[in-house]
């Protein structure tokens, strides 16, 4: 089985470490550390288990050189799904292979299949606390599930059989429903990552503040009620599992809060825009939650 790694950043690296580490073949699609990992190769420096060292790993610095796959994991930012993502899979995708989105957000499979229809397209929903210090190095503080689900699969059954490759490599993985796992990871996202924007705040810092967390829950509550209008039954108190989650972790700013600071686009699309119109759709209108989005929008525009 041949595994590409589409997107060699913090989180796409560590599971493609990983799987390399057991055995797996993994080909890297790298950027600009293309150089440095084709000489020195990749290392994963981890506070939950063993640091890896892998000192050569297959490096590629385009998709035109890179063999067909059989599993593709994208762990992309979203903001490059609908122009450079259908180019960089045409090169290395045929009618057998399994593309999974490791992407945070709603609609990206049904977008990307309106793109690519001949696709088969799976969701990853990834549970992790990891960050690139320099080139070609990950820390990885805490986690590392990948839960996945089907999109589009004719044979759903090989994401089990993917699944369970994962969990021998170390990566606590399942096979779950996509909507599902995409609504679970909202509750989480559409609160903290914008939040910890327009506050210009850590998680530890926004649960410290009442006026804060009080915000924080009403989000909670909203989301929770949005995936209800769409089908999709969540715990009634998973909005308090998601603040005691979140109060045990290690202070920590999300990925959307890291754009912003580093002037890149944030991912409103996908985790805010298309949600909010999902459940408006359904009947069900986000009303606070799309006053987050609505500030997330205006400081993009600064």
């Amino acid at each position: 089985m041949k595994i590409s790694i589409i997107g060699t950043g913090a989180v796409g690296s560590y599971y493609g470490i990983m799987l390399a580490n057991a055995g797996h073949h993994v080909d890297f699609l790298l950027r600009s550390d293309y150089e440095y990992v084709k000489s020195n190769g990749l290392k994963l420096y981890s506070n939950a288990h063993k640091d890896i060292i892998l000192p050569s790993v297959n490096a590629y610095k385009s998709t035109k050189e890179m063999p067909k796959s059989d599993i593709v994991i994208v762990a992309l930012k979203t903001t490059q799904n609908n122009e450079v993502l259908p180019k960089i899979l045409a090169d290395i995708v045929d009618n057998d292979s399994i593309v999974i989105l490791v992407q945070n957000g709603l609609g990206m499979e049904e977008d990307l299949s309106a793109q690519l229809p001949s696709l088969q397209l799976a969701g990853g929903a990834a549970l992790i606390s990891s960050h690139k210090t320099q080139k070609g190095t990950v820390i990885h503080q805490d986690y590392g599930n990948l839960d996945l689900g089907s999109y589009n699969l004719q044979e759903p059954s090989l994401l089990d059989n993917f699944s369970g490759q994962l969990i021998s490599s170390g990566v606590p993985s399942s096979h779950q429903s996509l909507k599902k796992l995409r609504w679970k990871k909202l509750v989480w996202n559409m609160t903290f990552n914008g939040l910890s924007v327009v506050l210009d705040k850590t998680t530890n810092q926004i649960l410290d503040d009442p006026k804060d967390l009080k915000r924080c829950k009403i989000i909670m509550k909203e989301v929770i009620e949005a995936a209800k209008a769409c089908d999709v039954l969540l715990p009634e108190n998973f909005d308090q599992e998601m603040i005691a989650f979140t109060q045990k972790m290690i202070p920590y700013a999300p990925s959307m809060k890291l754009d912003y600071d580093f002037g890149r686009p944030m991912e409103l699309q996908y985790i805010y825009e298309k949600p909010i119109l999902f459940a408006r759709e359904a009947g069900y209108n986000m009303v606070y939650t799309e006053e987050l989005f609505n500030e997330l929008v205006q400081l993009e525009k600064v």
